[in-house]
C-alpha cells in the first residue's frame, strides 16, 4: 500500500464524518421541524437526506474497493491503524475516532428524529379515528382512496 493510497483512503474517512455531521444536522432540523408541524422543512429535509445517503453509498462503494486493493475487505474500522505503515497510524487512529464519534451523533440524532416522527404520526391517525376516519385503510397507494368522514369531503359543482 503506497502513501497516496493511505492519504486517499483517510481523506475519504474525513469525508464521510462530515457527510454524517451534515445528516446530524439535518435530523436535527428534521426533529425541530416535526415538533412545529413544519411539514415544508420537513420535506426539504427528507429531500436533503435522500441525497446525502447516496453520498455515503457512493463512500461506501469507494472504501470496498480501496479495502479490497490491500486485501482488508473484512477490517473493522478499529484496527485499521494498525494495517497501515508506521507513520500513519496515529492520523488513522484520529480519523477513526473521529468517524465513530460523528457516526454514534449521527446515531442517537436519527433515534430522537425518527421517535419524534412516529409519535406525530401516531397522534395524527388517533385524531383521524376520533373524527370517524380510518388511517389503516391506507393513503391509496394502491389504486384506492381511503373514506374520509363527511366532514372532510366537499362536494363540488361546475
Amino acid at each position: 500500500m503506497q502513501t497516496s493510497e493511505v492519504h486517499e483512503y483517510l481523506s475519504l474517512l474525513r469525508e464521510l464524518s462530515k457527510t454524517l455531521e451534515k445528516l446530524t444536522e439535518i435530523e436535527q432540523e428534521k426533529t425541530n421541524a416535526v415538533r412545529q408541524d413544519d411539514l415544508n422543512t420537513l420535506n426539504h429535509c427528507m429531500k436533503q437526506e435522500q441525497a446525502l445517503t447516496l453520498t455515503l453509498r457512493g463512500y461506501e462503494q469507494k472504501r470496498q474497493t480501496i479495502l479490497s486493493s490491500w486485501n482488508l475487505e473484512h477490517l473493522p474500522l478499529s484496527g485499521l491503524a494498525s494495517h497501515l505503515p508506521l507513520e500513519h497510524r496515529d492520523e488513522a487512529k484520529r480519523v477513526s475516532e473521529e468517524l465513530r464519534r460523528q457516526y454514534e451523533l449521527f446515531q442517537g440524532t436519527f433515534e430522537v428524529a425518527q421517535h419524534t416522527l412516529e409519535c406525530n404520526l401516531h397522534q395524527i391517525e388517533k385524531h383521524l379515528q376520533e373524527l370517524g376516519a380510518n388511517p389503516s385503510s391506507g393513503l391509496g397507494y394502491e389504486g384506492e382512496s381511503p373514506e374520509l368522514p363527511s366532514s372532510f369531503r366537499t362536494d363540488f359543482r361546475a
